[in-house]
């Protein structure tokens, strides 16, 4: 992705930019939105009380995870704390609140490719035009990608919450991933780029297949 943006050149350059870095902010802080807000709908008031059942972005962006993003092309945001206990079905909110971040995310991406494809009828190389086709891009894209890695069922992703959330307590899987979770997922994301992009490819498809029925 970065090595996209830094294709271009001049003005062109500042423009796909700052459409890169606007849906960096509006998708990391509408996935950690969708946690907070499910998990308020649960029955828990914890979201609620930290001001996270927003969708201004400082409520969610963490600064040194949103800067690695916008120069490594990876980051994070401020992680939406919740309390299970207070859900009124625990294994539901959980599962719910767990699966919300990765269904705004595929839900984005959805909206992101139609937009994109519209934007690609405009007759025009203007500038305005140029960063709507980025930014749609983008948003098709980025979230496309965040949806498949945080399905990924190892620690501290939202794929592994569910597997806990829905296998029996305390097993070895789970103990594994805590100890060694964070470690696993550092090496995926310096050795299976290839892996990560193909799967990636395998969901933006039917998406951009559906779209096409209408822009092509």
């Amino acid at each position: 992705m970065l090595f996209f943006i830094n294709s271009y050149q001049g003005w062109n350059f500042a423009i796909v930019s700052l459409a890169y870095i606007l849906v960096v902010l509006i998708t990391l802080s509408l996935h950690e939105f969708a946690h907070a807000w499910t998990a308020f709908k649960c029955g828990d008031m914890t979201p609620k009380m930290q001001g996270r059942v927003s969708i201004n972005p400082f409520k969610h962006i963490d600064t040194i995870g949103f800067l690695c993003c916008a120069i490594f092309g990876f980051g994070w945001a401020k992680p939406v704390q919740y309390n299970s206990d207070n859900f009124r079905n625990i294994k539901k909110g959980i599962g719910l609140t767990s699966v919300a971040g990765v269904l705004m995310n595929l839900i984005l991406g959805f909206l992101g490719c139609g937009f994109f494809y519209l934007t690609l009828l405009i007759p025009s190389t203007s500038l305005i035009v140029l960063f709507l086709q980025r930014f749609f891009y983008f948003l098709f894209f980025i979230n496309i990608s965040l949806a498949v890695f945080n399905v990924l069922p190892i620690y501290p992703l939202d794929g592994f919450k569910l597997v806990e959330n829905y296998t029996k307590y305390d097993n070895g899987y789970v103990r594994f991933m805590y100890r060694y979770g964070s470690f696993i997922l550092l090496l995926v994301l310096l050795l299976a780029d290839r892996l990560l992009y193909s799967l990636i490819t395998y969901v933006a498809l039917p998406i951009e297949l559906f779209w096409g029925l209408f822009f092509k």
